[in-house]
């Protein structure tokens, strides 16, 4: 995910299709850096990454610590329109978004696109996914549908679409940030804890097998007349770390920030936050409860000195309110070195003692 100095937005998805994807190509995390590179508008960006992709295909390994290959799904919107772009291998369709959409680890055009390659159809038609002369379904000809059920991606994106019809598109900055925290049955349950994750939009981690991966990191953009503002968390677990403020108009990163590298760093924000959040996964529900009431008031005075009292933003600004993130997080991690541990099943124990030796990372019992 990202943006760009013009207000183009880009979001990317990983989606699993019939077609075996390629060796070697472009990534979806390189068709989002070139696209925002490079154009002034989301049409401009959709054309860009439509031209790279049939020029250069995609493929390649999109895994981390073991390999993954897929094709991409991606959202790209600025100021004034938006857009959902769907790939196999070079081919692609798209779809001008009207009223709102979403995307998951899975396809989400059907009937209802804009315009597609050449080459989709008949492929198509050749593999006998549809029957020559029928109306052509993108999503049901390419689905690989038990690679998309094993990564939740129609549950993930059903919820999302329920929690964007809800609020009768009335949103504001901090309802986004509400949903990419979203664990679904939370706030109905206080007990509930990542190790009974399944399908939350806010992917935690929990076992070697099924459950292995989680969200890195969270982007909010909200982009058009008023102006352009973007927060992030700048970490992996956004239900337990603020959004901060960044890349507005003549700043930089805030001072202080570094990204997480592949072993634990003390200097390291995005390890900072991780390294509390496994402390956190001990006794979640009560963990949980602790920095809700400093993280909500913190983001909505933010939200409104930014946005409706248009304080003017600076580099100062911006360094500013990170130093309150960093100070509340560091706050928050000395809580829960009083917190007494909870009783989880060894297969969840096990992941995170495997990742803690990996990451060289030492979480005190």
């Amino acid at each position: 995910m990202g943006t760009n100095e013009y207000g183009v937005v880009i979001g990317n998805e990983a989606i699993f299709t019939r077609e075996k994807p390629a060796k070697i190509g472009l990534t979806g995390m390189d068709l989002v850096r070139l696209g925002l590179e490079r154009s002034r508008s989301a049409r401009e960006a959709l054309e860009i990454i439509i031209k790279l992709l049939e020029e250069y295909g995609q493929g390649g390994n999109g895994g981390y610590r073991y390999k993954l290959n897929y094709m991409n799904s991606f959202i790209i919107a600025d100021g004034k329109e938006a857009y959902v772009l769907e790939t196999v291998k070079r081919w692609w369709i798209w779809k001008k978004i009207k009223e709102v959409w979403s995307i998951s680890n899975l396809i989400s055009l059907e009937e209802d696109y804009d315009e597609c390659a050449e080459g989709l159809i008949r492929n198509a038609i050749e593999k006998g996914y549809v029957k020559k002369g029928k109306d052509f379904n993108f999503k049901q000809c390419y689905s690989d549908r038990f690679m998309t059920r094993a990564a939740k991606g129609i549950e993930r994106e059903k919820r999302s679409r329920e929690l964007l019809q809800a609020r009768n598109r009335k949103f504001r900055v901090k309802d986004f940030m509400g949903i990419l925290r979203d664990h679904r049955n939370h706030y109905q349950n206080k007990q509930w804890t990542p190790e009974q994750a399944k399908a939350t939009l806010y992917l935690h981690a929990r076992d070697p097998l099924i459950n292995r991966t989680q969200t890195v990191c969270s982007l909010v953009a909200r982009v058009g007349k008023g102006g352009n503002f973007y927060y992030t968390t700048g970490a992996s677990n956004p239900c337990l770390s603020p959004y901060f403020p960044i890349f507005l108009a003549d700043t930089e990163v805030p001072e202080g920030y570094q990204e997480g590298k592949e072993d634990y760093s003390e200097k390291s924000y995005w390890w900072e936050c991780e390294k509390y959040h496994r402390h956190a996964l001990k006794n979640f529900s009560q963990a949980f409860l602790q920095i809700q009431p400093s993280l909500k008031a913190f983001e909505e005075k933010m939200i409104v000195d930014l946005e409706d009292k248009k304080i003017n933003i600076d580099q100062v600004l911006i360094n500013e309110y990170f130093g309150i993130a960093r100070g509340m997080v560091r706050q928050w991690g000395k809580q829960l070195e009083k917190l007494k541990s909870e009783k989880s099943n060894w297969f969840y124990r096990y992941y995170w003692r495997r990742y803690n030796k990996i990451n060289n990372l030492t979480i005190e019992k």
